[in-house]
């Protein structure tokens, strides 16, 4: 985001007007995600409101905890959803024509036949269309692992819809991620060139692609399951109020922009600006041009000044005086003085200086302890909690997983950069779907460094 000015609390560049729209625009996409994990039309109605204004107030307040807003969104309606959710008998479909296509039903139930965070996956990268990066922060990773993730979805997805097995990858294809990114069709990115120029090659990675081709497209006809419109009005408007309490208006920041650029606090503003000065100068020489033209058409001084009534004498008394002759004078010749020898001697150099005296070094404080902390540390399965870790390595990129009583990975992670002194902050959904009570652990590594914290889980 834009570093320009703020209003106290909010973040730098951005204002209600930017965040609503961006709510308007999904908003009918994160009513369907939430149906289709489970939420009946009330429950989902709730959630999307709810989520919402959590973002307003996550970004207003905290906005360094937020990279991608659309993504931290999704994820946040996400885990409310999981809360309420209900499996129910009727499938999310949306209205219209295509709601009562035979192929609408079919795509829904293949969706439901999958775990919830593969159905998530599809949902936002390939029926939503969002980018890879807003699909990375709405699971809990980054962009390539998104990728990875909608490329098996998509492999279990296929036979559920055509009951046919599913392509089985090439043991000598390790990116999956890439052959779901050219399977999406469009430009292929240099990274994926290499991929490309071996699956036309290879039949088994060939087939694999033309998968992930045939997945994709399918999933782009699903029809989104739109917000009731009488619940659209009352939703935007709340959440509308609450932006524009929380942020700055676009209209509040742009002139603080264009003073600082154009003023500066020591000085004057200008009075003429540089294209001003120059136009001016160009009026002078077309008025001097247009006044010698007119006196040379008139006969000169003498004949303007004769048509006025001017008398020759006037004319005389007004017409400058011709110069006086000029007279060329040779320089005098200067006789320099005949240089005189001079011998000298040039001494030794001093001998060098002694080497200084050793400096002794300066202590370097040492950094923050290695440390991690939960908060809160304990609360319901699902909640939104905050890590904060100090001494990890400057600059790593630190993964948040969160683990149940037993040790094996949940699927909750999230991944931060580490600042400059080993610090970082941020946000972890403690959702265990085994949905286990007790002591969950809650474990940052940056590859070198690992610590540990523990979120206790109410049953």
């Amino acid at each position: 985001m834009a570093d320009l000015t703020r209003a106290a609390g909010a973040p730098a560049g951005v204002s209600a007007e930017d965040l609503v729209a961006a709510i308007r625009v999904h908003v009918d996409r994160v009513h369907d995600a939430v149906r289709r994990i489970g939420c009946d039309p009330d429950a989902a109605v709730q959630v999307v409101e709810e989520s919402a204004v959590d973002l307003v107030e996550v970004v207003a307040a905290r906005p360094e905890t937020v990279e991608d807003a659309v993504g931290w969104w999704f994820a946040r309606a996400r885990a409310l959803g999981r809360r309420v959710a209900t499996r129910s008998a009727d499938l999310p479909l949306g209205g219209g024509v295509l709601a009562v296509d035979e192929d609408q039903e079919v795509l829904a139930e293949a969706l439901e036949q999958l775990p919830e965070r593969e159905r998530v996956a599809l949902l936002l990268r390939d029926s939503y269309d969002l980018p890879a990066t807003s699909v990375g922060a709405a699971l809990g990773t980054d962009a390539d692992g998104a990728m990875e993730l909608v490329g098996r979805a998509r492999l279990a997805f296929l036979p559920l819809v055509d009951d046919e097995p599913a392509p089985a990858v090439p043991e000598h294809q390790a990116d999956l991620g890439a052959l779901a990114r050219i399977g999406q069709g469009g430009q292929v990115a240099a990274r994926d060139a290499t991929v490309r120029r071996h699956a036309l090659s290879c039949d088994g990675c060939r087939t694999a692609t033309d998968a992930q081709q045939r997945a994709h497209l399918l999933l782009t006809g699903l029809t989104v399951v739109a917000l009731p419109e009488a619940d659209r009005i009352g939703v935007l408007a709340r959440v509308e109020d609450q932006a524009f309490a929380a942020l700055p208006s676009a209209a509040s920041l742009v002139p603080l922009v264009e003073d600082e650029e154009y003023w500066d606090d020591d000085e004057d503003p200008r009075l003429f600006s540089p294209l001003l000065a120059l136009l001016s100068l160009v009026v002078a020489v077309l008025l001097g041009l247009g006044l010698g033209l007119l006196l040379s058409r008139s006969g000169g001084v003498g004949s303007l000044l004769a048509d006025e009534g001017r008398s020759p004498m006037d004319v005389e008394l007004l017409e400058a005086p011709s110069p006086p002759p000029q007279v060329l004078v040779s320089p005098p010749v200067v006789q320099a003085p005949r240089p005189e020898t001079t011998v000298f001697v040039i001494p030794p150099p001093p001998p060098p200086p002694p080497p200084p005296s050793p400096v002794e070094p300066t202590a370097v404080p040492a950094g923050d302890a290695l440390a991690l902390t939960v908060d809160p540390a304990t609360g319901p399965n699902g909640a939104v909690v905050t890590v904060s870790g100090t001494g990890f390595t400057p600059g790593a990129q630190v993964t948040v997983d969160y683990l149940d009583p037993t040790g094996a990975a949940t699927g909750s992670q999230t991944v931060v950069v580490a600042d400059e002194r080993g610090r970082f902050t941020s946000e972890l959904t403690a959702q265990d779907p085994n949905n286990l009570p007790g002591d969950h652990v809650v474990r940052a590594s940056d590859g070198t460094l690992t610590a540990e914290a523990t979120y206790t889980a109410q049953a």
